[in-house]
């Protein structure tokens, strides 16, 4: 009777100790798989300054940890996404939820922020719309009624007045109350003061622009030189650098180039002034850079009189010989074509639209006494897409 007992009470431990090894198999078999959605499924595009919003929602009210990796440098941890880029990029976005035990779940997208385009409204104007910045090289108009900032506004809204830029590297930076969309042919109107043959004065102005792509309004993003006729062209030179130095007296104005080269702008009896910006914040020197065309002064064959030759076409303030391109005969106006756009290594970029214009001096020529140095006027600008 003992034995049987006993090997009943084993009988029956071994069939408890099988239940539970059967229920806890049972409960690891029923807890619910790992099943996450994310709010954003596939690819997708946003415009710079607005944020990248994506929820993750795990089925089942599962327990789950959830982490974001934004170009595989910020993690970002929560449920919830919620992300403002700074500039316009591709956003590679990577998700992991995970559970205590070890189950994982990955989902990747690629988010495309693109710089805003500010629409053409009821109200908008093709003029330009504000003027940034003027900070013009020594010139004989400068610290003239068109060589001051208070100058320079005046060529907001239309093309009465006119804002002298000095010698090569003194610009202007301007915008509109729009961005101005890169569609076929020329998007941009650039007016200046050019003379047409035979007593020919261009004084050709290098157009650079530049689209928000931080969304901030103000013109801090990469800048992009319409490519002219020059670029490429023999006597033209990249990363031009020239360093003026104030006389602080109605003399003429010394300066270095990055080349071992130096000379002077010159005063001449008309403009009997001081040519050193006196509202620059450096009173001792002011350094510009860009590219530099070769120079056009000289005497017109079979004559006495001095010009200073055009180029084709692409720049400001230029008597363009090219009709087809830049047809300034026509028009009164220099066009320029947004799809003209390179890099600082002169690969051509595309842009959808632009928002911000400088054009600065592109000749580096002191002329003479009597005409003065070779200096850009620009006399307002317009959005060519606009009626």
């Amino acid at each position: 009777m003992y034995y049987k007992k006993s090997s009943t009470a084993v009988l029956l431990l071994a069939g408890v100790f099988t239940a539970l090894l059967y229920s806890c198999k049972d409960d690891k078999d029923v807890t619910p798989s790992l099943n996450v959605t994310l709010s954003v499924t596939k690819d997708t595009t946003v415009n710079v300054g607005d944020s990248i919003i994506i929820e993750a929602i795990a089925d089942n009210n599962v327990p789950v940890t959830h982490s974001w990796k934004i170009n595989d440098t910020l993690t970002i941890t929560g449920w919830r996404l919620a992300y403002k880029p700074g500039v316009a990029a591709k956003y590679v976005i990577k998700y992991e939820g995970s559970r205590a035990n070890g189950t994982k779940v990955n989902k990747e997208l690629t988010v495309d922020v693109v710089p805003k385009v500010r629409p053409v409204t009821g109200t908008s104007s093709k003029y330009i719309s504000v003027v940034y910045e003027y900070f013009p090289a020594p010139g004989q108009f400068v610290n003239e009624s068109i060589g001051t900032p208070e100058g320079a506004q005046k060529i907001i809204g239309g093309t009465s007045n006119m804002v002298h830029l000095g010698a090569f590297g003194g610009y202007v930076i301007f915008g509109f109350d729009h961005s101005i969309v890169n569609k076929s042919g020329a998007d941009l109107a650039i007016y200046g003061n050019p003379l047409k043959t035979p007593t020919e004065w261009s004084e050709p102005g290098i157009v650079v622009v530049s689209q928000d792509i931080n969304g901030n309004g103000i013109p801090d993003d990469p800048w992009y030189e319409l490519a002219g006729s020059q670029y490429n062209a023999e006597g033209t030179i990249k990363n031009y650098k020239v360093t003026y130095y104030n006389p602080k007296a109605v003399a003429n104005v010394i300066w270095k180039d990055n080349r071992g080269n130096s000379d002077t702008v010159l005063i001449n009896r008309f403009h009997n002034h001081q040519y050193y910006p006196l509202f620059a914040a450096n009173q001792d020197s002011i350094t510009f850079e860009g590219t530099v065309m070769s120079n056009t002064f000289g005497l017109m064959p079979g004559s006495s009189v001095y010009i200073n030759a055009a180029f084709a076409w692409g720049y400001a303030d230029n008597w363009s010989t090219d009709a087809t391109k830049d047809p300034y005969e026509t028009n009164m106006y220099n066009s320029l074509d947004i799809a003209w756009a390179v890099d600082k290594d002169g690969k051509a970029v595309t842009l959808n639209a632009i928002d911000f214009v400088k054009v600065y001096t592109g000749q580096n020529c002191k002329g003479n006494t009597l005409l003065g140095e070779v200096s850009t006027e620009v006399r307002g600008a317009a959005d060519l897409n606009m009626e």
